[in-house]
């Protein structure tokens, strides 16, 4: 070009940035001034828009310093790339504000940067000063950045729902950006309704907003939709990120679906996420709780850049294991020779591994590194390690991680009260639950099932009448766990009209409501009832689990309901497709026992038995003096179990109830020989 003018300078210098080329752009710059060609306003604006990095903040000061020397610092235009590059680059408050008022004249974009600079920052009250001055004194209207601003100071739903109507007052179309952020919002202030309304009344769609719907319905435990949005979004081709996929993910967690849970991970591998830790974490959690360890460690062996994240999440897929503390134990070896100091959330992940005394080792080794680290007295490690000691039967050593804790929260004290409970120490479970009021600390959800199950072993009913009244003052009567703990509660206490009322007060009986019910019928010996329950149960359209089926099997083999017992542990086993445990075949040996059928019980305990299973049996033979029976079960068991005194003393009393002296004695001093012991017994004197 023969002749070059501040056009065509401006222009050549702003398509350098905008594809990037910072450097040549400022080298244009500098040859233009060197030209003797003046920028003007339109020059310094884009020069100043590219100083909105903080490394280029000393360029920006320069620029500046031109614009000050053009006289071009009170422009509007220029003026509010100034306000724009001291908000991004600086975070500079006072100076946004100086060059702001100083400008003769104030559009739009102005107002727009100082609001959503202000809304960055956090300082709300300043952001609704300046919408109001802008509307209500200079009559400016505001467009979608500004209402999305605006949307970032909201922290009620009454808020969102104020901004949304300055919208349809303002005629905003809501298109994808400040569609995005309403549906982000509603859900974050759980109105999924709201963000379904939004959501379908939007012709357009991108990737963003379908992001937003998956994650907030996700969020507000709504997993069926969220799978829903996202199949939907699959049919309509638009591309899958890594957070569609992340919350997508979560979402077949939430619903327990580990097939949708694989057909997302064909959508990861197809736009190319598999190898993403962020989106692979979740996955890798996914498989995990499956029980489907293989393929995640596939997983986590494919993540090429591994964060702690994905290391936290592959520790805790191993504490699902029943003896998973091994290899917790031994990827934090390898974790360690990848990183120097190990963080407190990874010590915790491992300490979750450690479920029994056999894991007690590895729960010290991780307890005198948390110590090391000097963070045993916080809350969240300190609770760790008070929950492993208690899972492996140490409840000395938990109560000393209790009392280290220096800042205990309701999960410490439910924690504590909860081990105190499990190992037979009631009454000092209750006098921990007054130290917790008089900590200041009151009851709630997770601490008060425990107060009330600590009763219900005492048979404490005034206690627990008082625990029940607080319950209902708290609203706390209709969350399944409080009203199964209290079910049961008056159950063991013999009040079973209680009972009832507080189950008839249910809305939406669940899963651990009827399980408690079924239980209580189990134990006063009410089959017939307890089979009514079920019934109920499935007709409300839930699933029964294999605590269901044991409470089931429990009531049937109190009264000796054989055929009832075979039905429901065939249906347990071919129509639900549960594993059946040790427990419920303890069970179906029982009804057998009770029934006298010892021969069929001896087959089922011989092919699938445990030891409570072989006990049964043995005291099934004793109470109906079955010798024959008695003789063999008590054989296979002193080989199974030689340490255990049960057999000696069982088939001992058989040959006594015969009248078979000699057998008997031999019997004891057979047991006394290799030197197997009974345990004194004990007794409660109400």
């Amino acid at each position: 070009m023969p002749q070059k003018n501040v056009v065509t300078w401006t222009t050549l210098i702003s398509a350098h940035l905008r594809s990037g080329s910072f450097t040549k752009a400022f080298h244009m710059f500098n040859l233009m001034r060197g030209a003797d060609e003046k920028p003007n306003e339109y020059t310094l604006s884009v020069m100043l828009r590219a100083c909105s990095n903080r490394s280029l903040l000393d360029v920006g000061l320069q620029i500046h310093g031109v614009l000050v020397h053009s006289g071009l610092e009170r422009d509007k235009f220029a003026g509010s790339s100034l306000v724009y590059m001291y908000f991004k680059a600086a975070n500079d408050v006072d100076d946004a504000c100086r060059v702001f008022h100083e400008l003769l004249e104030r559009d739009l974009v102005t107002w727009n940067l100082m609001i959503s600079g202000f809304a960055q920052v956090g300082d709300f009250s300043v952001v609704k000063k300046l919408f109001s001055e802008m509307w209500e004194v200079h009559g400016l209207k505001p467009d979608h950045d500004t209402l999305v601003s605006l949307l970032k100071c909201c922290s009620s739903l009454q808020e969102v729902k104020q901004i949304h109507g300055f919208a349809s007052k303002f005629g905003a179309d809501v298109e994808v950006v400040l569609g995005s952020a309403l549906v982000d919002l509603y859900a974050k202030c759980g109105d999924t309704s709201s963000c379904r309304k939004i959501f379908d009344s939007m012709e357009e769609k991108d990737n963003f907003i379908w992001s937003s719907i998956i994650s907030g319905f996700t969020k507000n435990n709504r997993g069926e939709e969220a799978v829903h949005f996202f199949k939907d979004m699959c049919r309509k081709k638009v591309k899958v990120d890594q957070h569609v996929l992340s919350s997508t993910l979560k979402a077949c967690h939430e619903i327990e679906d580990l097939n949708i849970g694989v057909q997302v991970h064909g959508q990861m591998i197809k736009y190319g996420h598999q190898n993403d830790c962020f989106v692979a974490s979740v996955l890798l959690s996914l498989y995990a709780s499956f029980g489907e360890l293989v393929d995640a460690e596939k997983l986590f062996k494919r993540i090429a850049d591994k964060d702690i994240v994905a290391w936290n999440s592959m520790i805790l897929a191993y504490a699902w294991l029943e003896q998973g503390s091994a290899h917790s134990m031994q990827l934090l070896q390898e974790l360690r020779r990848t990183i120097s100091q190990i963080k407190s959330a990874t010590l915790v992940a491992v300490l979750k591994s450690c479920k029994n005394k056999s894991d007690l080792p590895a729960g010290r080794q991780i307890h005198s590194l948390i110590i090391k680290s000097s963070v045993s007295h916080h809350t969240l490690a300190g609770n760790a390690i008070l929950h492993m000691y208690s899972e492996c039967r140490e409840i000395v050593d938990a109560y000393k991680a209790f009392v280290d804790i220096v800042r205990k929260d309701d999960g410490s004290w439910s924690s504590i009260i909860g081990s105190y409970t499990q190992n037979g120490m009631e009454s000092e479970a209750l006098e921990l639950c007054k130290a917790m009021l008089a900590d200041g600390i009151a009851f709630s959800t997770y601490s008060l099932p425990v107060c009330i199950s600590a009763c219900s072993q005492l048979l404490a009913i005034d206690v627990g009448k008082q625990l029940h009244n607080f319950a209902i003052k708290s609203g706390y009567t209709h969350d399944v766990y409080v009203a199964s703990a209290i079910i049961d509660m008056y159950a063991k206490c013999g009040n079973m009209e209680d009972s009832d009322k507080v189950f008839g007060e249910q809305l939406q009986p669940n899963e651990v409501i009827y399980n408690a019910m079924i239980s209580r019928y189990a134990r006063h010996g009410k089959a017939q009832e307890a089979i009514e329950i079920f019934s109920r149960f499935e007709k409300n359209g839930l699933t029964p689990n294999h605590v269901t089926f044991l409470a089931v099997l429990s009531a049937c083999s109190h009264v000796g309901y054989v055929e009832d017992a075979l039905y429901f542990f065939t249906l347990m086993v071919n129509i639900y497709k549960i594993k059946p445990e040790s427990e419920h075949y303890s069970c179906v040996v029982d009804a057998f026992g009770r029934a006298g059928r010892l021969e069929e019980a001896y087959q089922i305990v011989q092919k699938y038995g445990s030891e409570p299973a072989w006990r049964t049996l043995l005291s099934a033979c004793r109470n109906h003096n079955n010798i024959k029976v008695g003789e063999k079960t008590a054989l296979k068991m002193t080989e199974l179990y030689p340490s255990d005194h049960t057999p000696y003393i069982l088939l001992s009393n058989i040959y006594t109830g015969d009248g078979k002296w000699e057998e008997a004695v031999k019997w004891r001093e057979k047991m006394a020989k290799i030197n197997v012991k009974k345990g004194p017994g004990s007794s409660w004197l109400i």
